[in-house]
């Protein structure tokens, strides 16, 4: 049987499943429910959100009722059908209560849910009532929680929803694993929730960007359970680029298994889980030959095998303490690697990456005033590459790239970070201090260019034999060298009046191989909600932030520091034999130093309401502005100057200095609508029209620069000329993402993305001042001054949950095993989103795209649990 035949059988198989009556009807209920909410002292908590989930009956488990506990820590849910139910309570401070299978009777249930103080919680402060929660500044205002049914949408690859969740925060967002930065996202089955958050001010945060990704996981709980997952895409379920005639093979495999529940009831849990991919991609080529320009399809397969591994353990040391440790392993090779876009099949490369990461986290109150949160993780990393061919380099800028790659070399890393947190309440005050403690320790032989590139500034150049440049590493490239940096931190949340809060705090940086000892850091946050029923929250927050000076910097000011490893540059070179000796500037080499480095410093002021209009309609509006100085860029300390150099033993002499700026303003608006609250009558039905919901965004962003990097040098020597874009500018960028569950038991998730094109910069593609610098720009241009254009994309994700066997009679109503089938669509219109636009002058693609980023896929899979 063909694919074709198999994918048509699926299609009629679905589609006889969604059309089908529901197998059993529901009829009106004559139970009664109340729910007693309380804390580990048995003293009850009013205002608790108390939910309802039915277990037989409704094979997906969606929320059936919800209420909210009265002054005396009761729920009343009446009008119910006897059967099964699982039961959580809710309520900020404390961990959600679950009664995970509970059976109810005709007549009066009486169920009670104690609630654990939170263990990674960011406050211990306890809110009694809807306006003294909204004036905390750890409340989720100003942000975007993704719900559950877009958290099953997103991709089962960590590359791909890492893609997605990018898409909806910003392309400069920092996505935190349980408060960590810089690990990999974990599988869905391990995620409890994904928060974006726009303000973040308090003295704790270290970062100066503005929208922080928070996902937080889990670890099975209640009995075992487990489920594994199936995905498939096929080169004839994809577009082809709207560059090419034809479409190369391609195919994606993914695979996982999940398993995790209790190991001691009420004691400890674990989850375990396995998820790999197998994936190869034809890449398309595009380049302009002596002989015409060609869009290509190559007849290289790229591949892609990646494992990873991810688990969760956590033990509850008293009732109030629990130790989690978390362990994550990933393994992925990539083969032909390099090729396509500009550069022909000879620049093909392997690339291996592996890294091993174990987590611990401690955390729980100590006595009735104190709260610690610690957590430890430490991070092997191995990773290198092998080119194909040794061979010379030839570029001709933005035209094509022939020869090998010349990558080789690996890098053996170890990353150790530690924090901790200690709150304190009294009176007023809701105290914090902690410390944040990141080490980095490398060893590394990584090496390329070493056989020497030469460049061309166009075609004619190419076929007259005259190269402009010519550069090659030369020399040991065996390096290793240890990183750190730490931050000391204090901060009080003093409540001054019900419904205002002020956050005052500070913050203290240091790094290694940094001498700026007047890195404080200042912090003020206004956190005021004036209505007693806290439906609105008013905040402005100031402060102060350093950026570090990035591992990668001082990586290369060691690596061609002249005893290690010197660049060897020469201008206007002989061809094809170079001779050392010739050139229209005498022979040297590029070396890299570390000049007066200061921690970048960033000052910035944000406003914003968030209005709640009903527990199912909410939108914020957030505006920020920040002043970045001290950022790093390059200084050139040998120019050329009148065909000479100062020191002529030397080519340029690059220090990374930090005297540039940034200047940003920032405007975010994000909604959240549902049509219809959870009731045991809405979701009996078969259908209704109003289970319908939508999330989405609108952004900002005016960003001005006058630098690229820390080694790039102004192109006229002076920042006055450099003044353009930002990279993250970006005039408009668009979310809207719209749940529909209005077919019981058919999950739809589309989501819409738009944004204004991206800036990059244009090129004269000649070295008019003869410094080996290929950096300079026609008079009167700065910096990412041009700009791609618009891009929009439209996805969407259907889901169809079915049973998989029933229950015994004494169990009436489906079985645990249950099954979903998923289609997924990456740009269901398949719109032309086009990129690899050349900003060099002298290419036959100025200003012209090469590329399309993201033509239609489509992937179909399956998922079990049991």
């Amino acid at each position: 049987m063909t694919f074709r035949v198999r994918l048509g059988f699926l299609a009629a198989f679905l589609t006889t499943v969604l059309l089908s009556p529901a197998a059993h009807a529901q009829t009106a209920g004559d139970s009664k429910l109340t729910v007693t909410v309380v804390d580990p002292s048995r003293a009850v908590i009013p205002n608790a959100t108390v939910t309802l989930i039915r277990l037989d009956g409704s094979p997906d488990a969606k929320p059936l009722a919800a209420s909210t506990t009265s002054d005396k820590g009761t729920a009343v849910l009446d009008g119910l059908v006897p059967g099964r139910y699982s039961i959580r309570a809710e309520f900020p401070g404390f961990d959600p209560g679950v009664l995970r299978d509970v059976r109810l009777n005709r007549g009066d249930n009486k169920h009670v849910v104690v609630l654990a103080l939170q263990n990674l919680s960011e406050s211990v402060t306890v809110a009694r009532d809807g306006q003294t929660r909204a004036a905390e500044r750890a409340s989720n205002a100003f942000g975007l929680t993704v719900t559950e049914e877009q958290l099953q949408a997103l991709s089962d690859d960590p590359a791909e929803m890492q893609r997605q969740i990018t898409d909806v925060a910003g392309t400069d967002a920092i996505i935190r694993i349980d408060g960590f930065e810089g690990q990999q996202l974990p599988p869905k089955s391990q995620i409890k929730s994904i928060h974006v958050t726009r303000d973040q001010f308090a003295a704790e945060t270290e970062q100066p960007g503005s929208t922080f990704v928070d996902v937080i996981t889990q670890p099975g709980i209640g009995p075992i359970r487990g489920g594994a997952n199936l995905s498939l895409r096929d080169g004839s379920m994809s577009a082809r680029s709207q560059f090419t005639s034809t479409k190369g093979p391609e195919q994606t495999r993914g695979y996982g298994f999940n398993i995790g529940g209790a190991v001691i009831k009420e004691k400890s849990n674990f989850s375990l889980s396995v998820n790999g991919q197998d994936q190869y991609i034809t890449p398309n080529l595009n380049v302009a030959l002596p002989d015409g320009t060609r869009f290509d399809v190559l007849g290289q397969r790229q591949t892609f095998d990646n494992v990873n591994l991810n688990a969760l353990f956590d033990y509850a040391l008293t009732r109030d303490q629990t130790l989690r440790f978390g362990y994550s392993q990933n393994n992925n090779e990539r083969r032909n690697v390099g090729i396509g876009a500009y550069d022909l099949p000879g620049r093909a490369f392997t690339q291996d990456n592996n890294s091993y990461t174990f987590r611990a986290l401690e955390a729980g109150p100590i006595g009735r005033r104190v709260f610690i949160n610690s957590r430890l993780s430490g991070t092997w990393r191995d990773f290198g590459s092998t080119s194909e061919r040794e061979e010379q380099t030839i570029i001709v800028t933005d035209a094509f790239t022939r020869g090998g790659a010349q990558q080789s070399g690996r890098v053996h890393g170890k990353n150790l970070t530690f924090a901790s947190d200690v709150d304190y309440i009294r009176g007023l005050h809701s105290w914090r201090a902690g410390v944040q403690v990141y080490a980095d320790w490398y060893r590394a032989n990584l090496n390329n260019n070493y056989l020497g590139t030469f460049v061309f500034s166009n075609l004619a150049a190419y076929e007259a034999g005259t190269p402009i440049l010519y550069t090659q590493s030369v020399g040991n490239p065996n390096l290793d060298f240890f990183h750190a940096r730490i931050g000391w931190y204090v901060q009080d949340d003093l409540r001054i009046r019900k419904g205002l809060t002020l956050s005052p705090g500070v913050r203290y940086s240091y790094q290694t191989r940094v001498n700026d000892p007047a890195a404080f850091e200042p912090r003020l946050g206004v956190t005021w909600s004036p209505g007693s029923s806290g439906k609105t929250t008013l905040r402005a927050s100031g402060g102060i932030f350093h950026g570090w000076l990035d591992p990668g910097i001082w990586w290369q000011t060691v690596r061609f520091d002249s005893e290690h490893q010197r660049e060897l540059v020469i201008i206007n070179p002989t061809y094809p034999t170079v001779d050392t000796g010739s050139g229209s500037v005498a022979t040297g080499a590029n070396t890299y130093r570390l000049g007066d480095f200061k921690l970048n410093k960033n000052i910035r002021y944000s406003g914003g309401v968030d209005q709640k209009f009903s527990p199912r309609a909410s939108v914020n509006v957030l505006y920020n502005y920040y002043r970045q100085a001290q950022l790093p860029r390059g200084s050139n300390a040998n120019p050329v100057i009148d065909g000479v150099r100062a020191d002529p033993a030397f080519a340029n002499i690059i220090t990374t200095v930090t005297d540039a700026e940034l200047r940003r303003h920032e405007l975010y608006i994000n909604f959240n609508v549902s049509l219809l609250a959870p009731s045991p009558a809405a979701n009996r039905d078969r259908f209704n029209w109003r289970r319908l919901a939508a999330n989405g965004g609108y952004s900002y962003i005016h960003a001005r620069r006058n630098a690229i990097g820390p080694f790039d040098v102004p192109a006229s020597g002076t920042l006055d000329t450099e003044w353009g874009r930002g990279p993250a500018d970006n005039p408009y960028r668009i979310n809207v993402g719209v749940t529909s569950t209005q077919l019981r038991d058919l999950s739809v998730v589309t989501s819409i993305n738009a944004s204004a094109g991206y800036p990059y910069t244009e090129l004269t593609g000649r070295d008019d001042n003869q410094d080996g610098l290929l950096n300079d720009r026609p008079d009167g241009v700065g910096i990412w001054m041009l700009r791609t254009t618009p891009v929009r994309t439209l996805s969407a994700r259907a889901t169809y949950n079915l049973p998989v066997g029933r229950a015994g009679a004494a169990a009436p109503g489906p079985s645990r095993y249950r099954a979903s089938l998923f289609v997924s669509v990456n740009n269901l219109t398949n719109h032309a989103n086009y990129g690899g636009f050349s900003g060099v002058r002298t290419s036959p693609f100025f200003g012209k795209p090469t590329q399309v980023q993201n033509p239609r896929k489509v992937d179909i899979g399956l998922n079990l649990s049991f």
